[in-house]
């Protein structure tokens, strides 16, 4: 069970971040605070915890090839912080 919830929070954590850091949802919560500060906090939280996880996995002694995915999801966070901070206006 707990390998389900480390791998779940590893692999969804970067499509969800990739959904709230679209310009649609950009531009909808630009628009009420509450909503931007909600869907901020919401961004930083999936994706440290998911480039938290896979970091803590990336070291462990799994096979290659789930850890060439878990490589990919930190990559994906990683992607989503600098997409939601670093974005041109």
């Amino acid at each position: 069970m707990l390998v389900l919830i480390l791998m779940s929070t590893v692999f969804l954590s970067g499509p969800l971040g990739i959904i709230l850091t679209t310009k649609t949802v950009w531009n909808y919560s630009q628009e009420k605070k509450i909503l931007w500060i909600i869907r901020r906090v919401l961004v930083v939280v999936t994706a440290l915890a998911g480039s938290f996880v896979s970091f803590m996995l990336v070291f462990s002694q799994i096979p290659l090839g789930p850890k060439l995915f878990i490589a990919a999801a930190f990559a994906l966070n990683f992607f989503v912080l600098k997409r939601e901070f670093f974005r041109k206006k």
